[in-house]
């Protein structure tokens, strides 16, 4: 089969940029309101909250109430479960890691979806796709190291992030098969209300002006981005969209230099070109194997990193 042209591709280009940009600079966010003091959970119930909005707004786009029906609650709670721990140990690294290296390491996702792949859901990998995510996992491994990243904890729990967001993304696939991507997208942020908010009531601080105006960036910059980047994808191939996606360690690289003055060690900077090397081989593997998705498909978000094309089913 032939790829599904991209029309306007500058305009889908701006778009995919700028939802990267919107994300990137929402992570920034985190770790400033982490840094305040604010615990995790609290920071997620204010982006979860926030970010519910622009999926409700896509919903009511559509005007068809079906969207909010289900037969498939379990599947809608393991894989919110995961997700939502995901974000949170995604978020938390942050506040141990400066953003780049904790960014590269969660490139880790879509390499560790491909392997799980072969094991939960019986699909082929050829020797290609092998020999990328083992490359791409030992350029992982380089950047833990002590010398790469200072904070070892910070290091374990970015690790944590992908692994959790690549068994999320495997549910996903699984919801795919029956559930539409804005319904998995609804109950997914509407768990995450739930759970970041009974977790919230025992941690919960009351945060400075300074803070709460980190908190309600988070969520504004969050739903912003989601907004683009389903836009993006609903123009475009999956494949022309992810490997924008890579430009997040750009951006979060310059956030670190402008904000906190912290440039990446070498093993970083070489680690993540290894790794986004890897994961853009992946896709092109992918797309010679599978037609495009339709335009019904919708991006993950930055909870989980970005997986190949067969994944681009919905939002965290």
């Amino acid at each position: 089969m032939t790829e599904t042209p991209v029309n306007h591709p500058i305009r889908v280009a701006l778009f995919i940029s700028g939802s990267v940009l919107f994300f990137a600079i929402m992570n920034m966010f985190v770790k400033l309101a982490a840094e305040t003091g604010l615990p995790v959970p609290q920071i997620l119930f204010f982006r979860s909250v926030i970010g519910l909005l622009p999926i409700l707004f896509l919903m009511a786009q559509r005007r068809n109430m079906d969207l909010f029906k289900t037969t498939r609650h379990s599947g809608h709670f393991v894989r919110s479960f995961v997700g939502f721990f995901s974000m949170c140990c995604f978020f938390w690294s942050f506040a141990l890691l400066p953003l780049a290296n904790a960014t590269a390491i969660h490139f880790a996702s879509p390499l560790i979806l491909t392997a799980l792949a072969v094991l939960l859901l019986d699909e082929k990998v050829g020797p290609h796709r092998w020999a990328a995510v083992i490359i791409g996992l030992c350029a992982v491994l380089f950047m833990l190291q002590p010398a790469g990243n200072g904070d070892p904890i910070g290091s374990l729990v970015a690790m944590c992030a992908a692994i959790l967001g690549a068994f999320a993304m495997i549910a996903v696939r699984k919801l795919g098969d029956t559930e539409h991507a804005l319904t998995i997208a609804f109950y997914f942020t509407l768990y995450c209300v739930f759970l970041s908010g009974v977790w919230t009531l025992f941690v919960w601080q009351t945060p400075s002006l300074l803070g709460l105006v980190y908190m309600i960036a988070t969520g504004l910059l969050g739903g912003l981005g989601q907004v683009w980047l389903t836009y993006a994808y609903a123009k475009a191939p999956a494949a022309f969209v992810s490997v924008f996606s890579y430009l997040s360690i750009v951006f979060v690289t310059a956030l670190d230099i402008a904000v906190w003055g912290h440039i990446p060690p070498w093993q970083v900077g070489v680690g993540s070109v290894i790794v986004m090397g890897c994961g853009m081989y992946i896709v092109y593997r992918e797309t010679r194997k599978r037609a495009p998705l339709a335009s019904e498909t919708m991006p993950c978000t930055e909870g989980e990193a970005a997986p190949t094309e067969a994944d681009r089913i919905n939002p965290v």
